[in-house]
């Protein structure tokens, strides 16, 4: 997902969780709802973890997403990092190459940037997959002396229908709603036990008099 994406649905977690403390169960169940109908980028640049290799000086790991694969559109994401130290290392030319399995001529070539990743410790590309099937994915970072080359193959499925991929964004609205009005039913109603305690006081009261 597009950073401004990930900002809106951090304010909004932020902001649920802050707002209604008071009935911590019911906005555990419904943030829980919330975050599950969001599409599957929502939260991390990268996706799930695809290859990794190591050898004396570089640790490289490759992401996609979405997950599972699919045909249309589709993001790479490659985290470069000091194999002894593990910190990030940037400035390595990153090359992606997928081929289609079987049709060696429909190939897609990418270099990954991290101007491209919304996270900047990672270098991505992001490209449209013509259409399902097998693929072959080549990755190769190349350093002053040699590069190091990662590959793999991914199935991709059909793509999802538009509703199946766009309703979740029409619906988060109503989670939102109904969790607040949940919340302030529950600040303003009193719980019954309570109610039930507050009648015996009085009762007692009354009897006194």
């Amino acid at each position: 997902m597009s950073s401004w994406a990930d900002r809106i649905a951090c304010r909004l977690r932020n902001r649920l969780l802050h707002g209604c403390a008071a009935s911590a169960p019911a906005v555990g169940i419904w943030l829980s709802a919330f975050i599950a109908v969001l599409p599957t980028v929502s939260f991390a640049d990268g996706g799930t973890i695809r290859a990794s290799k190591q050898d004396a000086t570089h640790q490289v790991t490759v992401f996609t997403d979405p997950t599972p694969l699919r045909a249309g559109q589709v993001d790479v994401s490659v985290f470069v990092q000091d194999a002894g130290t593990g910190q990030p290392i940037l400035g390595n030319r990153v090359d992606i190459e997928i081929a289609s399995r079987g049709l060696p001529s429909e190939e897609i070539r990418l270099e990954a940037t991290s101007a491209a990743a919304s996270n900047k410790l990672f270098q991505a590309a992001s490209f449209n997959l013509p259409h399902a099937g097998w693929w072959t994915f080549t990755v190769s970072v190349h350093r002053p002396h040699d590069s190091m080359r990662l590959q793999f193959e991914l199935e991709a499925a059909d793509p999802l229908p538009n509703w199946r991929s766009l309703w979740p964004w029409f619906c988060w609205p109503f989670f939102v709603i109904a969790l607040f009005a949940m919340s302030a039913f529950s600040r303003r109603a009193p719980a019954p036990r309570n109610r039930a305690e507050r009648r015996v006081r009085n009762a007692a009261h009354h009897s006194e008099v």
